[in-house]
């Protein structure tokens, strides 16, 4: 269902403490304390709308999600659509999640292990709640599973939903590892500038043929003023 990382020596409480040290990234393992502060995240398709692009991501640890963007390009991310031009995008990378019909009872067992086990330390809960926050609806789940950020073997995209909303009721947790992506991540989304670079994106550049057609859309509009001055200074 996941693919481990490599796991360093530890005293290892149970064979379910086993799995979760091995999806643990380094960074993650060796970290004492993280913050206090309740974070919100909005939905797939919002951050989407606003410009920021879904990627699946190989040979990381599950829990090892980034959120990379370049502090000057990432102003015009309607050039994002331009192949080989990573530059200009506000990338969510997401190492690939695979679910399946065992899924939910390996996430419920970890759940249930860490809030025991380690109150303070509640990785797996902090990356379930991410996701949840991500999937609040079928179009949210459809997003990350066409970005490949997600596959499945269930019956549909909806019932992917209903297993990830459903993993974390009754779950608490007063802390989260994921502070610092969060807290970028609607940085960026409450940006009003980005948010139009996003919008702009969405709109007119969101595959090629519509890219080509607003830029022939622009080229013609362009030539038409320059013809219409050319026109009126011959005239007057």
């Amino acid at each position: 269902m996941f693919e481990p990382c490599k796991w360093e020596n530890k005293n290892i409480l149970h064979f379910t403490d086993l799995i979760r040290n091995s999806y643990l990234p380094k960074e993650l393992r060796s970290q004492a304390k993280h913050s206090q502060e309740e974070c919100l995240l909005r939905t797939a398709t919002k951050l989407n709308e606003a410009g920021i692009s879904f990627e699946k991501v190989h040979n990381r640890c599950l829990l090892d999600i980034k959120f990379e963007k370049k502090r000057f390009f990432s102003w015009f991310l309607c050039l994002g659509c331009l192949p080989r031009c990573k530059l200009f995008k506000a990338r969510f990378q997401i190492p690939q999640l695979k679910v399946d019909h065992t899924t939910e009872c390996v996430l419920r067992n970890l759940i249930a292990f860490e809030q025991c086990h380690y109150p303070e330390a509640p990785f797996i809960c902090n990356y379930v709640f991410l996701i949840d926050s991500l999937i609040h609806t079928k179009d949210d789940a459809e997003l990350l599973v066409e970005k490949e950020a997600i596959v499945h073997e269930l019956g549909s995209d909806q019932e992917l939903t209903n297993l990830v909303n459903g993993l974390c009721k009754h779950v608490v947790t007063d802390s989260t590892c994921y502070h610092e992506i969060i807290e970028d991540v609607n940085g960026h989304y409450n940006n009003k500038w980005k948010w139009a670079m996003g919008t702009l994106r969405w709109v007119y550049f969101r595959d090629p043929w519509r890219s080509s057609s607003t830029i022939v859309g622009v080229v013609v509009l362009v030539f038409t003023i320059f013809n219409f001055y050319r026109v009126s200074d011959m005239l007057f």
